[in-house]
């Protein structure tokens, strides 16, 4: 009984730890859409995932933490378009020509990484893009300055 107790417990702290996990979307149009309704901001970041070392160190160091997943869940829908060269599944064609048209339009310098705050109406609030070894507290705090 012990045992069944224990492996269900793993189980659901399991279970909790993936439902707290952010989930990124690819569609800037659908997150827009989605922020109205939710009164929220979209959290635009631009990476290379396969080529960018600053990407990988903002994904793993600030986005992947419970600190940064607990503020974005509260005010962010995020977007994550990533330009790598690996196709995945979710971008289908027209979906890489319209991220073209989002880069044009919010990272005309293709800088990567580049986080993007949009309002719920497609107004850019702010950017940052120089990921500098920040802590998830400190990367919060410059985003609410937005």
């Amino acid at each position: 009984m012990l045992m069944k107790s224990l492996i269900f417990a793993v189980l659901m702290v399991g279970n909790f730890a993936q439902s707290q996990q952010l989930h990124w979307k690819t569609d800037i149009d659908k997150a827009l859409r989605e922020a109205a309704v939710a009164n929220k901001d979209v959290l635009l970041f631009f990476t290379v995932s396969e080529q960018c070392e600053n990407c990988d160190k903002l994904d793993k160091n600030i986005f992947s933490s419970e600190e940064f997943q607990a503020f974005a869940k509260e005010n962010y829908i995020p977007v994550r378009i990533d330009f790598s060269q690996k196709p995945t599944e979710e971008l289908t064609d027209s979906m890489i020509e319209k991220n073209l048209l989002i880069i044009e339009k919010y990272n005309k310098d293709g800088f990567f990484p580049l986080v993007v705050v949009l309002s719920k109406d497609s107004k850019v609030r702010g950017k940052t893009g120089v990921y500098k070894e920040e802590t998830p507290t400190q990367f919060i705090s410059m985003l609410r300055k937005f």
